[in-house]
């Protein structure tokens, strides 16, 4: 379409190479936005062909302060702007992670580095340009912060739990500024990251058996909520919570 929901607003998608990020760089770029897609994985590169509009790829590591800052800096000079942020660059290390004591220290140094550190240092420098447009930043947590899926994944609920108090800060600090900060939680989802957990059906069959619409999510669930959030539809929303989890949450 030569218009849409997100008609010219510009777009920083973390993760975007594979999974729910290409997903939502995609979904982004079909309602109009220009989007820039970031990774650290060279992926990255054939989402933004895959998006057209005008999308550029960016290569950065979210843990990396100056990677971090020269991946805002690059996007607002390559695009003129900022409207929206989408912290969703998130690692799971299974079968490293598990209950506290078992769990080796450098499992919990990545983790941590990758989900909560990345997510503080996009917002970080961005918040500065989403302030001159009065724009939006969008987190992507888990159900492992408020249920017991997080059970044997201590650096990874953890790090989800961190995710969902920065979005209620950033949106209470930022919200006088203009800027709505808000978070997707979405279900267990069907990505290159989590195949090698769902791939053991003692893992896939008793959260089917806990999800009342029955099957697993799929990137492109997340997608609608994302541009709603992007969207000045959602002009009145700051600091809640979307779960998208096929109702697992409320088990």
């Amino acid at each position: 379409m030569a218009d849409g929901r997100l008609a010219g607003k510009v777009a920083l998608v973390t993760g975007a190479a594979s999974g729910i990020g290409r997903a939502i760089t995609l979904g982004f770029a079909r309602e109009g936005a220009r989007v820039v897609a970031a990774d650290r994985d060279a992926g990255a590169e054939a989402t933004a062909r895959e998006a057209g509009r005008g999308a550029v790829a960016i290569t950065a590591d979210v843990t990396d302060p100056a990677q971090v800052r020269a991946m805002v800096t690059d996007a607002v000079g390559t695009c003129g702007r900022l409207d929206v942020l989408v912290n969703n660059a998130a690692i799971q290390l299974h079968g490293r992670d598990g209950r506290c004591h078992e769990v080796p220290e450098e499992v919990w140094e990545q983790t941590i580095a990758v989900n909560l550190r990345g997510p503080f240092l996009c917002a970080k420098y961005a918040l500065p340009e989403l302030m001159k447009t009065r724009g939006t930043l969008i987190n992507l947590a888990s159900p492992t912060a408020f249920h017991d899926l997080g059970a044997a994944y201590t650096a990874y609920a953890t790090s989800k739990g961190g995710v969902v108090t920065l979005t209620r800060v950033l949106a209470t600090d930022y919200a006088r500024d203009g800027v709505r900060v808000n978070a997707i939680v979405p279900g267990p989802t069907e990505t290159s990251l989590t195949a090698p957990i769902f791939a053991d059906p003692a893992v896939t069959g008793p959260l089917l058996a806990r999800t009342p619409l029955g099957r697993l999510g799929r990137p492109e669930d997340l997608v609608g909520v994302a541009v709603f959030l992007a969207s000045d539809e959602s002009a009145y929303a700051t600091g809640a919570l979307f779960f998208v989890d096929g109702g697992i949450t409320m088990q």
